[in-house]
Formats: structure tokens, sequence, C-alpha cells
């Protein structure tokens, strides 16, 4: 059981449930009972006399006790005095089922429910509620693909919808939770994850979620999770408008919602994946076996065809079928005949189908290898009318070579529909995964792998929303960043009547920008590498007209490569660092990483050598290199300077990186007036 402690523990682990309406209220009772809730069910409605063969009562003043749980299914107005009888009474918590609160704007209601709630807690409003097929409960007004569990994974969905499409998994996942958090007027997904991570009965925890209301919070409960050897899994969905404040950047465009989510999930250690099927056979592998010691995979099959499909779709993840050593190759060939070649992917024929020995004897020296999981692709014939018992066969002389061996073994169907239930449940019975679908098994073995390398950090630099903001002009944004012990060109800021004046002061060759405009390259207003007047003032006519102040300054040579750095807030998730190919083909190339603050040296210099442009950064064909640490040394000090102040975002961009230097030639700077 889940320790007492946690907020949500009393009502997502009842012995006496209130269940408060009509039609959806009678539903709740009757899923209870199918899934085999032992305890007290208290139905309230003022004029029906039973539910489901249970005694109605009339009101909340009329239960016999106190409950632990409640379902409140009433209309938006009613849920309010429901639940505050329940708290004045010292319930354990309830499910607000009844819309019509923020997600349709009336955001004052949904205030009047938590104040009304007061300690309590309270799932929803706008929630379907939860299922605990452990204890037999369901709170839950519809039915559900569940069945009772001793232990399993715990699911949080923010979409009762969805959350009712995951139960109806048929994949052999055991769901020990499925909650819906509804709109987080009380508890959260941060609440939910704490119950689960002090549930010893929760093997692994999944996510279907659009928003985290909590980062540092989520952050702390995420090391706390791995602490326990409890993985966690999202699938993070909604992408978020660029808001006023931000829409003049390239960074606006190129690190939104889904990149900022992204680098806060990897720095909390939580595993992404893109759809519901692989969060499923991701969090399957999860519950049976834990995360995988390393990329290494053995995949073995009966086809050639099956053998080239593995090795094609493994591309698009970073796992690796390393050849088998010659020892190896030779003791799998001792157990084959001569017209089978060792390879990996392998394809062993089917000389020895339906021979139980003989394939225990083959699986087991693949087995025997460096690698750290090894698959057996085995699509079985899925209707009653077929006989499956041959590819059973296979099945059991795959688990007796994962059990001689003591390696981790996983048996897959390339179509998730060649796995009957009979197939998943045999393939259960032996200890093994049945994992369906060979693009999802794989991207699940990938995330699995990664599982079982990245330890969770720290939690990110706290950030708020901002107010108001304005947009510094360049000159003045580069004289911020002078301060800050960021190298810019030298440059002086003049008038139209000026400007010929102070670039003979700077010296030729010169770049000449207009100010006053956030994207100046398409406005005309930038012209790089001026040699003489004739050539300045040719420029100067070209630009238009309305500009009256410019920056003249040093052009740069000597160029490796122009780098986007970026840092700006990303309410709630912290602090979020951009770092990509810059210049005026940004948003074409779209060569990002994304890091949140703060960020190490050796994190920036990782995020550097994951993008498509660190070739030519470390020096390509012959090319000088790029100084790395200089650049380096920029993002570091824009972090230190602009994290936790009144800073809303600044880009640069491009920095040009040289041999020996790194210099911010443009810069874009968003503060916060109040």
């Amino acid at each position: 059981m889940p320790q007492a402690h946690t907020a949500l523990a009393r009502m997502l682990n009842p012995q006496s449930i209130a269940v408060i309406g009509g039609n959806p209220a009678a539903a709740v009772v009757r899923q209870c009972q199918k899934l085999g809730f032992t305890g007290e069910i208290w139905p309230v409605h003022p004029t029906r006399k039973e539910m489901h063969g249970i005694t109605c009562f009339a009101s909340v003043d009329d239960l016999p006790g106190v409950p632990d749980a409640a379902f409140v299914a009433v209309n938006r107005h009613l849920t309010l005095d429901a639940v505050q009888q329940l708290s004045k009474m010292g319930a354990g918590g309830a499910v607000c089922y009844a819309s019509g609160f923020s997600e349709t704007g009336d955001t004052d209601l949904q205030q009047q429910l938590v104040l009304t709630a007061g300690d309590m807690p309270l799932l929803g409003p706008n929630c379907y509620g939860f299922i605990n097929t452990l204890d037999g409960v369901a709170l839950w007004p519809d039915e559900h693909g569940c069945v009772s569990v001793d232990r399993g994974v715990g699911m949080i969905s923010q979409s009762g919808n969805v959350g009712i499409n995951l139960t109806m998994q048929q994949r052999n996942l055991r769901m020990a939770y499925m909650v819906t958090v509804g709109n987080q007027a009380g508890g959260g997904v941060e609440d939910v994850l704490e119950a689960f991570i002090h549930d010893e009965r929760v093997t692994a925890i999944g996510m279907f979620i659009e928003a985290i209301r909590d980062a540092p919070r989520f952050a702390t409960l995420a090391q706390e999770a791995f602490s326990r050897n409890k993985r966690i899994v999202a699938l993070q969905t909604g992408k978020s408008e660029a808001g006023a404040l931000i829409a003049a950047s390239h960074t606006a465009s190129l690190a939104g919602n889904r990149q900022a989510y992204a680098a806060f999930f990897n720095r909390c250690g939580v595993a992404t994946v893109e759809t519901p099927t692989e969060l499923l056979e991701t969090l399957k592998l999860l519950d049976n076996g834990g995360p995988l010691s390393g990329y290494r995979i053995a995949s073995l099959s009966c086809s050639g065809g099956e053998a080239s499909l593995v090795a094609d779709l493994s591309e698009s993840t970073n796992l690796v079928f390393e050849p088998f050593t010659d020892e190896q190759r030779e003791r799998i060939e001792a157990t084959l005949t001569e017209l089978v070649s060792v390879g990996n992917p392998f394809d062993y024929h089917t000389f020895m189908w339906g021979d139980k020995e003989a394939m225990t004897r083959t699986f087991s020296e693949t087995m025997r290898g460096e690698h750290d999981a090894t698959i057996l692709l085995l699509d079985a014939p899925p209707r009653p009318d077929q006989d499956a018992s041959s590819w059973v066969v296979a099945a059991e002389a795959f688990a007796a070579a994962s059990n001689i061996t003591k390696r981790r073994g996983i048996i897959v169907a390339t179509i998730p529909e060649c796995f009957s239930e009979s197939m998943r449940n045999s393939i259960t019975a032996l200890g093994m995964t049945p994992a369906q679908g060979l693009r999802e098994t794989l991207v699940a073995l990938d995330r699995c792998a990664w599982l079982g390398q990245h330890v969770p950090q720290n939690a990110p630099a706290n950030v708020r929303a901002p107010g108001e903001t304005v947009i510094v002009d360049e000159a003045n944004a580069k004289e911020r960043l002078s301060t800050w012990n960021i190298a810019v060109p030298q440059g002086a800021r003049c008038t139209r009547e000026t400007v010929v004046a102070t670039a003979v002061r700077i010296g030729y060759p010169i770049t000449l920008k207009g100010l006053g405009l956030a994207h100046k390259s398409e406005s005309g207003a930038v012209a790089v590498g001026l040699q003489s007047a004739e050539q300045l003032e040719a420029s100067i006519a070209s630009m238009p007209a309305s500009i009256t102040d410019f920056l003249v300054e040093q052009t740069v040579i000597g160029i490796v490569a122009e780098v986007l750095v970026s840092i700006r807030r990303t309410a709630p998730l912290g602090w979020m660092i951009t770092l990509g190919a810059g210049g005026i083909l940004t948003e074409l190339w779209r060569d990002t990483q994304c890091l949140l603050a703060p960020a190490t040296n050796a994190d920036i210099r990782a995020a550097l050598q994951q993008l498509r442009i660190a070739p030519i950064l470390n020096g390509y064909r012959g090319k000088p290199a790029a100084n790395i640490e200089a650049l380096v040394d920029v993002v570091t000090a824009l972090q230190q300077a602009v994290v936790g102040s009144s800073v809303v975002e600044v880009e640069l961009n491009p920095v040009l990186a040289t041999a020996t230097s790194a210099i911010a030639v443009d810069a874009l700077l968003i503060e916060e007036t109040k």
C-alpha cells in the first residue's frame, strides 16, 4: 500500500466510496462491482432508491460514515455544494466529473471550487476519474479495459478519452492505475506522481500530458522515482502559440513548447515517446525487466526479410546491432547446418522449426554475447481456427534460453495483431514480454536503454511568466553584452548624416545596420563587408527611408561558422538555452539543441557537438576549427547574466565563431518593463 503521507493516498486506495449523482454515479457503482471492490459503496441520490442493488442515501449528510473517496457527478453548481459537505465531514478526496469550469473560461467558479474543498484533495473538475486495479476501485463512469493485477504500471492522463483508450489496450500491459486529472484545480500530475512513487506495487509510470504545473516539484519527484528504481515515460502533446513577447525572435519559431518539454524531461531523466503505442510498449518492457543496460541488441528471426527490416527500422534509433565475435559466431554455427550464415540481425532459417531442443541451443548461444537484450521475431497465426502450437514451441525455446543464460529476451510480433490473446498469454506465462509492433518495439528498446543510461539532474532554475515587455535596440543590447563579458564588434551608433564619418573612424571593411527593426535582414537593413564610402552611400540609399539611426561596426573576418545562441524564459519549465546553426538560414536549417539552465560547460559542449554543423565547428576537410571554448564561454556568460534577471529573452544570431574567438554580431534583447 502507498504511504499515507502522500496527498492522494487515501482517495486512491479507499475502503469506502460515496457516489453522488444520477447515471454516471450508477455507472461507477457498476464498474466497482465488476472490478471486485470489497469495501463500502454508498450511492447518494435524492429520489432513486437503489443503484445496482445498493440502497441509495438521500443526501451526503445521511451517509453512515466518512468516505475515503467520492465521485461527484452533478452539475457544476451542485458540485460546489457536494464538495463543501464532503470537505466539512473530512472525506479523503473527491473526483469532480462536471465540466463548465476553467476549460470553458469560467475561472472564477473553478477558484470557488478550490476554496470550497479546502484541504480535501480534488481530482478535476472536468475529470473522468480513476481506476485502481490493485484494490478493485473504479471511480470511472464508463467501460474500460482494465483487469485486476497485484502490481503494474501507474498511468496519468490529462485527457479522459485518451485515458479510456489506453485502458483498452490489448497488449498484456499490467496497468495498476489509470488516473485522469482534468483541469487540475486541486490535485494534479505532480500529486498523482508522488502517490505512485510511494506505492511499492507500482513498477513504472506513464504519462499522457499537455503541461506541467510545478516544474521544480516535478523534477524533485523524478529524482525520487529514480532512487526507488521507478522509471517515467511521457507522451507530451499540445503546442502553444508563440506569444507576442517572443514573436520577434528566431528562437520562437525554432524552440517552442515541444522543444522546451523535451529539454525539461531530458533533465529530469524522463523518457519521451511520440505515440500511445510507443508509450504502452515502453512501459511493458519496464514493467517486466526494467531499463536496459545499454543499446546493444541481438535479433533472431527465421527470415532474411525480417532481419533486413530490423536493421532498416533501427536506423531511426540509437540501437546497435554489433556483429558477433568470432568465438561466439563459431559457437552459434556449431548448433546449425552449414546452410545457415550467422550475422546480427540473425536469420536462423526454419531447419530446426518445431524442434524445441535444437532451437534452445541456437537461441542460448545467440544470447551469450555482449549485447544488452535479444529479440525474437515471432508473428503467429492469430485466428482461433489456426494452429499456432509450433510458434508456442519457439517461444518456449526462447524462454528456456533466457533462463539458461540469465539474459534478457523479448518476443516481438512485427505486426501487432499477429499476437492473439492466447499467444500473448502463453508468452506472458513463460515470464517473457510479448512486444507488439516492430517499430514500436525498437523505439521502446531505445527508450529503455536511454533510461538505463540517464540519471536525473538537479531541478532547473525557477522562472515565472513575464509581464509587459519591450524590445531593446541592438546598439543598447550590445552595450549590455559588453558588460556581461561577451565580445561584440567594435562599433558606434550614428545618424544617417554621420554614417560615413563614423565608418572612417572605425575603419573599413564595415557592416551597416539600420536600428529599430527586429528582423533587419528581411527588411533590407543590413549590409556586410562594405569596403568604401561609395559602397556605404549606395547601401544607405537602398535601405528604408524610415530608418533614422544606424549602427556601424567592424566586419568580422576569418569566420568558421555562424551560431545561434539564445536564452529565454519558458514558464513554468525554466530558462531555456537554445544553440543552433545561425545566420539568415536559421529557420531553413532548423539545426538546434535545447538545454535548461543551469547548464554546465560540459552540457554546453555536448549540445554543440550534437548539432549538424558540429563537423564544421570541429574543422571540416582540413578547414580551421572554431574555438569551441570561446563559444562555451559566450553561453556561460549569457546564462550567468540573464537567469533570474528582468530579461525575458536574449538572442544572439549569429555569433561568429572563428579560430580564435566567438563574437556576437547581432543581438535581440527583450526585457520586462514591470
